[in-house]
């Protein structure tokens, strides 16, 4: 390994072999949770909700239950706005034992819960009337089949995949303002219009 060259621009340090295999638990080289797990769900509610700027952020989290020398918070809330009048929470903790990833779409007529393998539809209460049973449904397949499927499939026929390169600049974009939200330690305002940040201009 050319510890160097992996470093690249960052300060100089001497090899940590633990920063080389963890590199998402350093802020340097990864954000953790925020710019790894977020990225890839705020993907899919940006897909659902048809809204995919966010215009602020806010963070906080630490780490809290790993004390190995990483940085990046090992456990994160992270609040984004949507010019649509729609928030967006993301929660993650590595301790063990936490729920798996997955994500709850609440609103005025139930909760839809979506992780891996499948999804579940539990209908909001109505006063006076009795509860309205769930809906429940298993992913035919692995999800990732799927993706990788339309993503070949795209390369062919140079059609435009379900995820996009624009779909993933703008998951990255949220990701990246929740991170600056929490290195920042305050509410980070963005212009979707323009696409700029008012903490860093």
């Amino acid at each position: 390994l050319d510890w160097k060259r992996w470093v690249g621009p960052r300060s100089a340090r001497p090899f940590n072999a633990h920063q080389f295999y963890n590199w998402r638990a350093y802020l340097d080289f990864g954000g953790g949770q925020i710019t790894d797990l977020f990225t890839h769900w705020i993907d899919v509610v940006h897909w659902y909700m048809g809204d995919d700027l966010p215009i602020s952020a806010t963070a906080a989290g630490g780490v809290y239950n790993y004390n190995d020398g990483r940085d990046a918070p090992d456990t994160i809330s992270i609040l984004l706005e949507y010019p649509k009048k729609w928030s967006a929470t993301f929660e993650a903790t590595l301790v063990p034992g936490a729920r798996g990833a997955a994500i709850e779409f609440m609103g005025e007529g139930g909760t839809l819960f979506i992780d891996r393998s499948g999804y579940k539809f539990t209908p909001a209460f109505k006063r006076g009337q009795p509860p309205a049973p769930a809906v429940e449904g298993k992913a035919a397949m692995a999800l990732e089949t799927e993706h990788v499927r339309n993503f070949i499939s795209c390369l062919k026929s140079r059609k435009t995949p379900n995820s996009d390169v624009v779909s993933g600049h703008r998951s990255a974009l949220a990701s990246n303002l929740g991170k600056i939200a929490y290195l920042q330690k305050k509410r980070v305002t963005f212009d979707p219009n323009v696409e700029k940040n008012y903490v860093l201009s």
